[in-house]
C-alpha cells in the first residue's frame, strides 16, 4: 500500500471519527434541549395547576365568608328587633299598668 493510500485512509478515518464525535455531541445537545423543554413545560403546567387550585380555594373561602356575613346580619337584625320590642314593652309598661288600673277601678 502506498503512502498516499495510507494517508487517504487515515484522513477518511479521521473524518469519520470526527463526524461521529460531532454527531454524538449534537444528539446529546438535542436530548438535553428536549429534556429542558419537558422540564419547563412541567414547571409551567404545575404552576398553573397550583394557581388554579389556590383561586378555587380562595373563591370557596370568599363564598363561605359571604354566607357567614349574611347569617351574622340576620342574627344582628333579630337581636336589634328583639331589643327594640323589649325597650318598647318597657317604655309602655307604665301606660299599660295605668290602663289596667283604670280598667280595674271601673
Amino acid at each position: 500500500m502506498a503512502t498516499t493510500e495510507k494517508a487517504n485512509k487515515a484522513m477518511a478515518r479521521l473524518a469519520e471519527t470526527t463526524r461521529d464525535s460531532y454527531h454524538a455531541v449534537v444528539d446529546h445537545s438535542v436530548g438535553l434541549q428536549e429534556w429542558n423543554v419537558r422540564f419547563a413545560q412541567g414547571m409551567v403546567e404545575g404552576t398553573i395547576r397550583e394557581l388554579r387550585h389556590q383561586a378555587e380555594s380562595n373563591r370557596s373561602v370568599v363564598g363561605e365568608r359571604f354566607e357567614r356575613a349574611e347569617d351574622q346580619r340576620d342574627a344582628y337584625r333579630t337581636l336589634v328587633e328583639q331589643s327594640l320590642d323589649a325597650y318598647m314593652d318597657l317604655a309602655h309598661a307604665p301606660f299599660t299598668s295605668y290602663e289596667e288600673g283604670l280598667g280595674a277601678t271601673r
